[in-house]
């Protein structure tokens, strides 16, 4: 995978990030890739910084998403306000 591959990914799974903060779904489970100190847009960063940020941004999602049943999950209004808008913007 290339580096510009890699940083498309991490911001794809950085905008999953903040749309679960968002819903309140999120306790701590992203505490190791917040301490890792890297965004998607520090393009300077290495290849390595960036593959390390989404292999955590990866645990942290799988993490919210075992945590909460999928019916928690599709109740919460505000993560499917954040999906219609994803969807709308998406067509």
């Amino acid at each position: 995978m290339q580096k510009e591959e890699v940083l498309v990914l991490h911001l794809v799974l950085f905008n999953i990030k903040r749309i679960l903060e968002n819903a309140g779904l999120t306790n701590g489970h992203f505490k190791a890739y917040d301490a890792l100190g890297i965004t998607p847009v520090q393009v300077n960063r290495s290849k390595s910084d960036h593959k390390k940020a989404v292999l955590l941004l990866c645990k942290g999602i799988s993490e919210v998403l075992n945590t909460n049943n999928s019916e928690k999950l599709l109740q919460n209004l505000k993560l499917r306000e954040a999906l219609e808008t994803a969807k709308i913007i998406a067509h």
